[in-house]
């Protein structure tokens, strides 16, 4: 594999180029390895001495940020082109790039033993106020320690129903015409087609008035500063726009059932449960359960017994679907790296379609489907 990658300085807008042949072997290296390669054969040409030159972002042709550390065969091909900008460092890759932690994937406990972040982090450490909750509760709520109290009762409630809410995300994700890379992402006409499912929208709450709501909660602060103060550059939103649309869709409901009842002290985090247990764990989770149910049949004592016999070899595929590399003891496969496996292996796309593959999922990544028991997982 031979790429072409296009040098910068870091701010330069892309506009000073230095074009670099790279050659990568199999393509087994990860990106942060290009980087690192890229600027170190920019500082041979110009006489320079080596590490003159920092690696800070890695771009696709459409100026998309990529995370350093997946794998190059799992992302471009023979002869495609990569922008790499640098600085002079010293620290590498302050640019961040989408799903990129804000916190070490790994913590030191007092005892020097290594332990492991819990998966609900991402959410705890949500600035609700900056994701613009704070302003969606009523004026009636006068003084700041009330309106603080309900923000950590709306997280309260989102933490609970925070591994129902994934499930739920992941099923409407999984279109027929959903491309894999897009799976961890909702788009508006799949949010608002599960709304209508869970019979949230109505007359009062019809479906165009979600255009504005989605427009807000996606340039919001908050959501800017998880996203690295940029737009991103990809249609749709993430699990994490997705768990604050659904309290602001609460909020609207709300006031949109209560227009001609005129002003209400009711509480956000109450408005929010209000919906997801009115609304959406009634008419969505049924159904979400029967097709999970149905797959608990396969689970016979013959199928258990072939499973522990081929545990190894499963062990292996998994590694094999791991396009992203990072130093840790757990092996986490991506569910878009498995599909797009199962896609090259011929079987998705062929032995079944991605809304079939979707409770597949949910029945291997969740003990019990019951929106009030689920286990909140790490984001996918």
């Amino acid at each position: 594999m031979k790429l072409k990658v296009l040098t910068a300085p870091v701010g330069a807008g892309l506009t000073t180029l230095e074009v670099l042949d790279i050659h990568c072997g199999q393509g087994q290296q990860i990106l942060r390895w290009l980087a690192y390669s890229a600027c170190a054969q920019l500082a041979y040409r110009r006489g320079e001495t080596l590490g003159r030159y920092v690696p800070q972002t890695v771009l696709s042709k459409d100026g998309t940020v990529l995370d350093a550390d997946l794998v190059l065969s799992e992302v471009v091909f023979d002869q495609d082109e990569l922008f790499v900008e640098y600085s002079e460092g010293p620290i590498a890759f302050r640019t961040r790039w989408e799903g990129r932690p804000k916190t070490p994937p790994l913590s030191w406990e007092n005892a020097g033993q290594e332990a492991v972040l819990s998966p609900t982090t991402w959410l705890e450490e949500m600035d609700l106020a900056a994701e613009g909750l704070a302003g969606l509760q009523d004026a009636e709520q006068q003084d700041a320690a009330a309106g603080a109290n309900d923000l950590a009762r709306v997280r309260e409630v989102l933490l609970q129903h925070a591994g129902a809410l994934q499930m739920l995300f992941l099923l409407y994700t999984c279109e027929a015409s959903t491309p894999i890379d897009a799976i961890h992402r909702m788009t508006l006409p799949q949010f608002k087609a599960m709304l209508q499912a869970a019979k949230v929208t109505s007359n009062t709450l019809p479906p165009d008035k979600l255009d504005e709501l989605l427009a807000a909660v996606q340039n919001s602060q908050g959501a800017l500063t998880r996203k690295g103060h940029t737009q991103s550059n990809t249609s749709g939103f993430d699990l994490a726009d997705f768990i604050v649309a659904l309290v602001h869709v609460a909020h609207t409901r709300f006031a949109a059932e209560s227009f001609f009842t005129g002003p209400s002290n009711t509480l956000l985090s109450t408005k929010l449960l209000s919906m997801l247990q009115d609304c959406i764990f009634v008419h969505l989770f049924p159904e979400l359960q029967r097709r999970v149910d149905k797959l608990r049949s396969s689970m016979t004592p013959a199928a258990q017994a072939l499973l522990r016999k081929g545990r190894r070899l499963t062990e292996q595929v998994l590694e094999r679907c791991q396009i992203k590399r990072v130093r840790s003891r757990v092996l986490q496969v991506d569910m878009r790296y498995v599909a797009k496996h199962l896609q090259r292996w011929g079987l998705l796309g062929k032995e079944f379609t991605l809304p079939e593959l979707a409770p597949v999922i949910i029945f291997a990544k969740q003990l019990s489907t019951d929106p009030y028991r689920c286990a909140t997982l790490l984001p996918w």
